[in-house]
């Protein structure tokens, strides 16, 4: 297993990729009209229109009037989230230093490819207020600390937990899984329900539009997928859940499913790939065949027909191997040649294909009744395919199952922080 701190140092960075390389100005220093208080805490209106520049460069929207109001509501529910987050590492005695802050800023250069101290430039450069950025960072960064000492070490993985898992993936050999996205947008109360399946609805239009799924996963999201896009990696069908099962399998490569009703919320999906569990790995299936053909006289009778079967299935069961089948051939004096040399699985007919495609090396087929005659085949070696599942390290799969855990547990903490909070909305 990873040590504490390793595993606090990793979530920590995931949550930094949270924030976008996006631009930014001085804050403006006169007074400001509220949009929100949250505890005696004020956020401005100047507050959320820096926060929505910051997010439109960063996913990619359109800058109109209209698309600025209809991401505001969610924005500043982000904002307040933030601000709630912070007051509550505050209470816990949890800072934010100079160096987190410089850190975080050198991770995000080179994130983004970036040269050294050039964030603070291109931010300068694109109007967007350095301030608005430093926020975002200094609330991550809070909340992950938060998290990391509050409830990660309420978190245990056990070793029988990680051999069911290592046991599932490998009895999922070449079914189907799904590489999928996700945004999450949590519904803590009955009556904001409406307003977040419409949100929900209105986001996806604007990844069909050509918004970045991604940037706004990142933005938006409110599950711990948010720090890498909303990617959840590759999920078995069985995975799924059941809405998701009449979905998702009905999905388009790039395309966002309907908002999809939660436990938590409401979901949109990307789907990203599809593919067979090992069989990418796999190399086309080569097998070299031998070939008895006992044909039909002309005008056979049905006693005809059931002689030449049964002397088939006398060759199937006294074939032992490539050699003797090549002398059984010229001892029943079969018409064509033995040999029909090394040929492609997938280039055969369809009924030779099943009848081969689990032969193993050295066994001959049931007898195939053709039209003319009936056949007997040979499969003398067999090379290629389907791959072995490359199973990832057990300490790869303790992480995934308490990140799952933990993101759960941050939902709850924080929808219980909201709701003992007062939060007063004026715009």
């Amino acid at each position: 297993m990873k040590s504490f701190k390793r595993y606090t140092l990793n979530f920590a960075t995931a949550l930094l990729l949270i924030i976008f390389v996006l631009p930014g100005t001085v804050r403006a220093q006169a007074v400001q009209r509220i949009a929100a208080i949250v505890n005696d805490e004020l956020i401005t209106e100047y507050d959320l229109e820096s926060r929505i520049k910051l997010v439109i460069m960063s996913t990619g929207l359109s800058n109109t009037k209209e698309v600025r109001q209809r991401i505001s509501g969610q924005i500043l529910r982000t904002l307040v989230d933030e601000r709630l987050q912070m007051q509550e590492a505050k209470r816990r005695n949890i800072s934010v230093s100079k160096r987190d802050m410089r850190r975080a800023k050198e991770m995000i250069e080179k994130q983004n490819q970036l040269p050294k101290n050039a964030l603070n430039r291109m931010l300068q450069e694109n109007a967007v207020p350095l301030a608005a950025m430093e926020d975002r960072l200094r609330a991550g960064i809070a909340w992950s600390k938060l998290l990391a000492r509050r409830l990660r070490p309420r978190i245990t993985v056990g070793e029988d937990e990680i051999d069911e898992t290592l046991q599932r993936i490998k009895s999922r050999q070449g079914q189907t899984e799904y590489r999928l996205a996700e945004i999450l947008l949590a519904v803590d109360r009955p009556d904001e329900e409406e307003n977040i399946r419409r949100t929900a609805q209105r986001i996806r239009k604007q990844v069909q539009d050509g918004a970045n799924f991604a940037a706004i996963a990142r933005q938006f999201s409110q599950s711990a997928t948010a720090a890498v896009g909303g990617d959840l990696g590759w999920m078995h069908e069985a995975e799924l859940s059941n809405e998701l099962k009449t979905i998702v399998p009905n999905l388009k490569h790039g395309t966002v499913s309907p908002p999809v009703k939660t436990v938590t919320g409401y979901r949109l999906l990307l789907l990203l790939d599809r593919r067979k569990i090992g069989e990418t790995t796999g190399k086309p299936v080569v097998i070299d065949l031998r070939q008895i053909f006992l044909p039909f006289p002309r005008a056979a009778t049905r006693r005809d027909i059931e002689n030449q079967t049964d002397l088939a299935k006398t060759i199937t069961l006294s074939a032992t191997g490539c050699r003797d089948f090549d002398m059984l051939a010229r001892e029943v004096k079969s018409p064509r040649s033995p040999s029909l040399g090394r040929l492609s699985l997938r280039d055969l007919s369809p009924e030779i294909q099943l009848a081969v495609r689990d032969v193993p090396a050295g066994k001959t087929t049931d007898p195939i009744k053709l039209t003319d005659g009936v056949l007997v085949l040979m499969v003398c070696s067999r090379e290629g395919g389907k791959g072995q599942i490359k199973l990832p390290e057990r300490d790869a799969i303790a992480d995934k199952l308490v990140q799952r855990r933990l993101s759960l547990m941050a939902r709850r903490y924080l929808r219980d922080i909201r709701l003992s909070a007062v939060i007063d909305i004026r715009i």
